[in-house]
């Protein structure tokens, strides 16, 4: 009976041990990642606020406080360059990228005005948010390259 309890222990211990040293691993995000990590965090939150009429009456203000975040966020993005590298199919990536992120602001920009008026509209709301969205994914089939270190 001993004998189980000790195999336990240390099974127990070896497991925790490795899971430990996973969590290690996203120490290494640049700083560009954990910037991107925040704008889809008030994405997300925004996205589900504009789904529906109802959504939008329930959320608006948390909406509001997102938008603003984004453009805080999106203007922190533009001086980082760790993507230019990484461009794909692009003749001038500096010139691209600096491009896009004018287009993040300008849209971040946009939705923060459209979200934060005394009365917000449901509609205008989702449309511009919805032309938010289009920026992001525009940026992410150039400037966005899946990692391969596992």
């Amino acid at each position: 009976m001993l004998r189980k309890w000790m195999v336990f222990g240390l099974s127990a211990g070896i497991l925790i041990a490795f899971a430990g040293a996973g969590f290690g691993l996203t120490d290494d995000e640049s700083e560009l990642e954990k910037v991107m990590e925040k704008v889809n965090k008030a994405n997300n939150a925004i996205k589900k606020g504009v789904r529906t009429p109802v959504a939008f009456k329930k959320m608006h203000k948390d909406i509001a406080k997102r938008s603003k975040e984004l453009v805080k966020l999106a203007k922190e993005s533009k001086p980082i360059k760790d993507a230019v590298g990484r461009a794909k199919d692009v003749a001038n990536p500096q010139k691209k990228w600096d491009e896009m992120m004018d287009d993040f602001i300008a849209k971040s920009e946009m939705l923060e005005g459209t979200a934060n008026k005394s009365e917000p509209d449901y509609d205008d709301t989702k449309k511009a948010f919805s032309a938010l969205s289009k920026t992001c994914s525009d940026c992410h089939k150039v400037f966005r390259v899946e990692d391969e270190k596992f």
